[in-house]
């Protein structure tokens, strides 16, 4: 008992440095009985008894042969992830942490705690746990928090994933193992979009920050917003087509007065049109498109404008009131010298994440949701009066009516689409996307230290947030008045307008000088893929290839910073070379000839991101110019 009391400890505390709850779990946990024995091999086997019958946990005669020839038919090379179902006796385990390396990734989920706690206390497992590329999860596991585990390794989960599954303990939960395979598969759904919208927008996502740079570098931020509003009700305004149902409540003086509106872009016509202003309106939306959400619109002095840099730069122009941006690095990067403190908000999916950030920032509580559907309620995608629905207004017949384009537009992405049950037990349509944004705030309203209300009267339930009407959601917290927000200008300072203009003009130069740094390392790539028998050659060529090096690394760090966010594709195809030429390397390949074709590779990438950047740097150069020249517009509070 001494012993296994040594090892249980040893385990635990390796355990812990990573995974602490589940450490602590298990140190609750009374052992499962399991009947250990010694094999031929000289490793440990055990049964658990089951069902009243003795179920082996791991071969009687060589665990170890056994475990290799359960991951067998993993192809470590395709794959960069692999999902474990039961941990049983951990030899299989062992055997894809070694196999998947430091450049990998492995989850593992153990359903029995009882049979794990059983097993620490035997079996030495510290070696499992010095990497935090491997993670241990139980029958607690839920949505939000393998999302959470998930979101540091997307670029190496979309490389291949792939499952392990342990027959034992299968055989005992069956259960658990399909409704864990599913938690899985909506969370690496999850993965894929996050990383392929990373990947097709890189380029876009950094031509609209410098499209944006003039109200970065000389409009507010949302610094003075900070707890402005703390202990208020804020109610957040989303698009979906439950909003009918209660957005007029919003019109009763009695509660506007007394909560904080935020309204996603897509929901500010609906309310506009009721006679509502929200106090704030959000937006993040890559697309030029959006212009469409404020064509038309009245002045709004009274209203903000809240924007991520990475919205498209016609949206910030084509506000009628005023506006305040949030940080980010890479326009920090841009500004050198001018760079200045801003807060910053957490990176959301959708403007409905956006929102739901700000009223955590102005220090709201509680939070209610409205008309935040994720799914299409009665066969609608959104609440009837948005800009989408006057694009569509030349088509509209009595044969093709505004319930029958949003249909079509529902079905149109079938493949996607799969069946649910909202909350009011009835049967509702959700999507891939729509799925992927209700993860998201399933985790932000699991982390919160707010009171989550969704009031939404429709669409998908939440996980995390309490469900009642607005109606009585507002008689319950919208009893006091708000405090005053803090004023906006809209007017953009000329002085530090005017001085960005010459900081984006160095960052170009360096660009441009980053491009021919790179030319140059490619060609000395070249020579020494072709001379690397001859030893004086190529410690020459390496000299030259330092200076380079060196010349990058100290002049040119902002320039290189910015290229590599528009390089997404080339980090990705790094990363899993990287991963590959170690399999390589242990195999006794050539390293020096892999980092070399390596190397080549990543720098065609880098030039062709340094063409992209000198493009959007130019577009940026000459939109300052034009503003500084422009009469600045004002805009009166009212």
């Amino acid at each position: 008992m001494t012993d296994d009391r040594h090892t249980l400890e040893n385990n635990l505390a390796a355990l812990g440095r990573t995974h602490y709850a589940l450490a602590e779990r298990l140190a609750q946990t009374a052992p499962a009985a399991l009947e250990w024995t010694t094999t031929k091999s000289g490793d440990l086997s055990a049964a658990v008894l089951h069902d009243g019958k003795p179920r082996q946990l791991a071969s009687r005669f060589d665990p170890r042969k056994e475990a290799a020839q359960l991951i067998e038919p993993v192809d470590f090379e395709r794959n960069a992830c692999v999902i474990v179902l039961g941990f049983g006796l951990g030899y299989h385990v062992e055997e894809v942490v070694r196999e998947i390396g430091e450049k990998g990734f492995s989850l593992v989920y153990e359903p029995d705690i009882a049979v794990l706690r059983a097993v620490f206390e035997r079996r030495d497992l510290r070696q499992l746990f010095t990497s935090q590329r491997m993670i241990l999860c139980d029958d607690t596991i839920d949505r939000s928090t393998l999302t959470r585990y998930f979101d540091g390794f997307n670029a190496v989960i979309a490389q291949g994933t792939q499952l392990v599954t342990h027959p034992p303990t299968r055989a005992m939960h069956a259960e658990a193992f399909a409704e864990f395979s599913r938690l899985v598969t909506d969370t690496l759904a999850y993965c894929r979009t996050t990383l392929a919208t990373t990947l097709v927008n890189a380029s876009r996502t950094v031509g609209n920050l410098l499209g944006n740079l003039p109200f970065y570098a000389a409009g507010e931020s949302i610094n003075d917003l900070r707890n402005a509003a703390k202990g208020a009700t804020a109610v957040c305004v989303s698009a979906g087509p439950s909003l009918a149902r209660n957005i007029d409540l919003l019109r009763e003086r009695r509660w506007r007065d007394n909560v904080v509106v935020i309204a996603a872009q897509t929901a500010l016509r609906p309310l506009l049109d009721r006679g509502v202003e929200p106090d704030f309106v959000t937006a993040l939306d890559y697309s030029a498109v959006s212009r469409r959400f404020y064509e038309n619109l009245p002045p709004l002095p009274n209203v903000t404008l809240i924007a991520e840099p990475k919205a498209h730069p016609v949206i910030l122009d084509s506000f009628p009131g005023p506006v305040r941006v949030t940080q980010c690095d890479i326009n920090d990067i841009v500004l050198g010298k001018l760079v200045r403190p801003m807060a910053g908000l957490p990176a959301g999916g959708t403007v409905a994440h956006l929102s739901f950030y700000v009223a955590q920032f102005l220090g709201c509580d509680p939070i209610v949701l409205i008309g935040q559907d994720l799914g299409f309620s009665d066969g609608l995608y959104y609440v009837p009066g948005t800009a989408v629905h006057e694009v569509w207004d030349c088509e509209l017949n009595r044969f093709n009516t505004i319930e029958m384009m949003e249909w079509q537009r529902v079905v149109r992405h079938r493949s996607h689409l799969s069946r649910h049950e909202d909350i009011h037990g009835r049967p509702i349509f959700s999507d891939e996307q729509m799925t992927t944004y209700l993860k998201q705030f399933e985790r932000d309203f699991k982390q919160a230290s707010q009171r989550i209300i969704d009031a939404t009267e429709g669409g998908m339930p939440k996980a995390h947030a309490e469900t009642m009407t607005l109606r009585e959601a507002l008689e319950q917290f919208a009893i006091t008045s708000r405090p005053a927000l803090p004023k906006t200008q809209a007017k953009l300072d000329p002085t530090r307008l005017s001085q960005s203009v010459g900081e984006v003009q160095h960052r170009l130069d360096e660009v441009r000088d980053l491009h021919r740094s790179s030319v140059e390392a490619q060609d000395i790539l070249e020579q020494m893929k072709r001379n690397q028998q001859d030893r004086a050659k190529m410690q020459r060529l390496f000299e030259r290839m330092q200076k380079t090096q060196r010349h990058v690394a100290d002049d040119l760090g902002r320039a290189f910073y910015l290229v590599s966010q528009i390089n997404a594709v080339g980090s990705f195809r790094r990363i899993k070379t990287d991963r590959i030429n170690a399999r390589k390397q242990a195999a006794g390949v050539d390293k020096q000839l892999l980092q070399i074709e390596r190397d080549m590779d990543n720098l065609k990438w880098i030039i062709q991101s340094c063409d992209e950047a000198v493009t959007v740097l130019d577009e940026a150069l000459r939109a300052m110019r034009q503003r500084v020249g422009r009469k600045p517009r004002e805009v009166q509070h009212v």
